[in-house]
């Protein structure tokens, strides 16, 4: 295009059109499924013959679904470098194939069928740290949640997402923090067992279990920051690099799944809706009735001055992505064939409508 000084414009053929073009495109695609030797064409017929490249590799795949990859890996890019992920560290601590391999699965989306849609939401917001805590009520209705106003259960600290696993209650013994680190542990009690009876690539050393244990995702007392991403179901890249060295790839990923699903299910359960009825009497208490939070308007801007409404820094840009990540991340799916970047359906459906919707507070 630029030693010819071409300008290419795409057009959107639509199906059963009758275009000729497109109707020879077809032929072909059809013949090629019967014939593996097809006739030669003039060169009249083929317009632009030519090798479609990408970042200097030759694109050997469906260009179709190639150009579908390039956008989903886009999407991804856009997603992973949200504030709300990389406001502590960077987005390289988290393995986003293996986190979207645990959150994609079919069976578990189809949820307002099995009467799971409240679970299935659970999930998503856990991820994207939208959960309706105190903290996030605070800055979406400033005039009804008072901000300087601390956790309801324990009174000591802001309710954030992270306070849910780590709050002390009123009486420790029922804690949220002694329910989260059980169900941890007993995590990590499933997940050592399970990869124990995994076959493995190379025999698994003596120490194998001790340095599973050992890793930082499973300290929880306190929770470390990367206990508290996996508790979100961003899994720590360093736990799946520690597995590498004796597992395959979709081993790893197939062993991760299920218990991670439970886990949050117990969160959900134990957690979760035990702080939600707590924090449904609480708002009762505080006059907050329901019509209240389901109306859209908030009190005349002269009596809730601009200062008193906190600025939210974590607010994200569409265009976020750096060109050079997702150049180098769509040529290494090239190189590597394509393995898993075309099954990015669940990221699709975050990104492509709700994105635009529930990504900014």
């Amino acid at each position: 295009m630029l030693q010819k000084n071409l300008d290419i414009t795409l057009i959107k053929v639509p199906a059963h059109a009758d275009d000729p073009l497109n109707n020879h495109v077809d032929a072909l695609a059809k013949a090629a499924h019967t014939d593996s030797h097809l006739p030669s064409c003039p060169p009249s017929v083929l317009m632009a013959p030519c090798i479609l490249q990408f970042n200097s590799l030759p694109v050997d795949m469906n260009i179709r679904k190639f150009l579908r990859d390039i956008f989903d890996a886009k999407s991804l890019l856009t997603l992973a470098v949200l504030p709300r992920f990389n406001s502590s560290s960077s987005i390289s601590d988290i393995d986003w194939a293996c986190t979207k391999f645990c959150l994609n699965n079919n069976k578990q989306f189809v949820s307002h069928r099995n009467g799971r849609s409240e679970f299935c939401g659970f999930r998503i917001k856990l991820l994207l740290d939208m959960l309706p805590t105190l903290t996030t009520l605070q800055r979406r209705k400033p005039h009804l949640y008072n901000p300087s106003w601390l956790c309801p259960q324990c009174n000591s600290s802001p309710e954030t997402l992270d306070h849910l696993w780590t709050c002390p209650y009123i009486l420790p013994e029922f804690s949220p923090l002694n329910t989260f680190k059980t169900l941890l542990l007993a995590l990590r009690t499933n997940y050592l067992d399970k990869f124990l009876s995994a076959s493995s690539l190379i025999p698994l050393p003596d120490s194998f279990a001790a340095e599973f244990m050992a890793l930082d995702c499973w300290n929880c007392d306190p929770p470390s920051f990367s206990c508290l991403r996996l508790a979100r179901g961003l899994i720590p890249i360093s736990l799946t690099e520690f597995l590498g060295n004796y597992y395959s790839s979709l081993t790893i990923w197939s062993v991760l799944d299920t218990p991670l699903h439970d886990f949050h299910f117990d969160l959900y359960v134990q957690i979760w809706l035990c702080r939600s009825i707590f924090f449904h009497h609480w708002e009762s208490a505080q006059g907050i009735t329901k019509k209240m939070k389901s109306s859209a308007l908030g009190p005349p801007s002269t009596l809730c001055p601009s200062s008193n409404i906190p600025l939210d820094s974590s607010t994200p840009s569409l265009a976020t992505a750096s060109l050079d990540s997702w150049v180098s991340w769509v040529s290494s799916s090239i190189i590597r064939g394509g393995s898993w970047i075309s099954h990015l359906d669940f990221w699709r459906r975050l990104t492509v409508q709700p994105l635009l919707r529930i990504s900014f507070w």
